[in-house]
C-alpha cells in the first residue's frame, strides 16, 4: 500500500502544468492514498466517496485533499477556524486486514508576519485531543513549511522550527524520512535558493511504523515540471 504526501504548486503553474500533473499523481505515482496540497482535482476525475477536498479560503481557489482508493469511512473534524478552511483534511480509512488509520493532511500556511511556526504550533495544539490517542494508527503528512534546517542554518532568527518536530515526536509519531535517511531530504526546490531545504514530511505513529517497507523522496526530472515540491512517498505492508 502506497502512501504520498505531495504539494502540487497548482496556483503557479499552466492548466496543461496541472493537467500532466493529476496524471502523474495518478498514472505514474498511482499511490493508493494521497495527502495532497495546494491542488484542485479535476471536475468527474474521482468518486466523491473516496475524495475529501476543502478550498484554503475564500480567496484562493485551490486547496488540500485527501485521495483514496479506499472508500472513506469517516471525516474528523476539530474545533477551530484551521479545519478545511486552513487547509488541514482528518480521514479515518479502513484498509485491508480491516485495519483502520486516522490520515491527517496538513498545509502549514505562513502567518502575516511570515511564520509557519505558530500556525503548526496552533494546529497540533488543536488535534491533541486526536494525536494523544496513542491506541490510534496515525499518519500525518504534509507541506508543513518548517524545518529543523531553520534553526541550524539561521541560528537565533527565527522562531525554534525544532519544537514543532519536538512536539510530534512527543506524540509517538516517527518522522519517516528522518528514521530511513538518517538526515534531512530535499523536498523543496526553491527559485531564490539553492539550499536543500525539506518542507514536506510523512510522520507515522509508532505502533504501525513496523510496516513499513519504503521510504522514498521521489526525484525525478520531469516531476520539476509540474511543481517545485518533490513528493514524498511510504509504501506499507498489509
Amino acid at each position: 500500500m502506497k502512501i504520498l504526501t505531495w504539494n502540487m504548486d497548482y496556483w503557479k503553474r499552466k492548466s496543461e502544468q496541472r493537467k500532466l500533473a493529476w496524471d502523474y499523481l495518478t498514472n505514474c505515482l498511482n499511490p493508493d492514498i494521497s495527502l495532497i496540497q495546494e491542488i484542485v482535482p479535476p471536475e468527474n476525475s474521482y468518486d466523491e466517496s473516496n475524495v475529501l477536498y476543502h478550498e484554503i479560503d475564500g480567496k484562493r481557489k485551490w486547496g488540500s485533499a485527501i485521495i483514496s482508493k479506499y472508500q472513506i469511512f469517516k471525516e474528523l473534524y476539530i474545533n477551530n477556524g484551521y479545519v478545511g478552511a486552513k487547509g488541514t483534511i482528518i480521514a479515518e480509512i479502513k484498509i485491508p486486514d480491516n485495519l483502520s488509520i486516522t490520515f491527517i493532511n496538513i498545509y502549514g500556511q505562513i502567518d502575516p508576519n511570515g511564520y509557519a511556526t505558530t500556525t503548526m504550533h496552533h494546529l497540533l495544539s488543536d488535534l491533541t485531543t486526536i494525536l494523544s490517542q496513542r491506541k490510534r494508527n496515525i499518519i500525518l503528512g504534509g507541506d508543513l513549511n518548517v524545518s529543523e534546517q531553520f534553526d541550524e542554518k539561521y541560528k537565533g532568527q527565527f522562531p525554534s522550527h525544532k519544537l514543532v518536530f519536538d512536539r510530534l515526536e512527543d506524540f509517538g509519531l516517527i518522522n519517516c524520512t528522518k528514521k530511513i535517511y538518517g538526515k534531512h531530504i530535499q523536498t523543496h526546490i526553491h527559485s531564490k535558493s539553492d539550499y536543500p531545504w525539506q518542507n514536506d514530511y510523512l510522520f507515522i505513529s509508532k505502533n504501525i511504523f513496523e510496516r513499513i517497507i519504503k521510504c522514498e523522496v521521489v526525484n525525478k526530472e520531469e516531476i520539476l515540471e509540474l511543481s517545485d515540491h518533490l513528493p514524498v512517498l511510504i509504501e506499507l505492508k498489509e
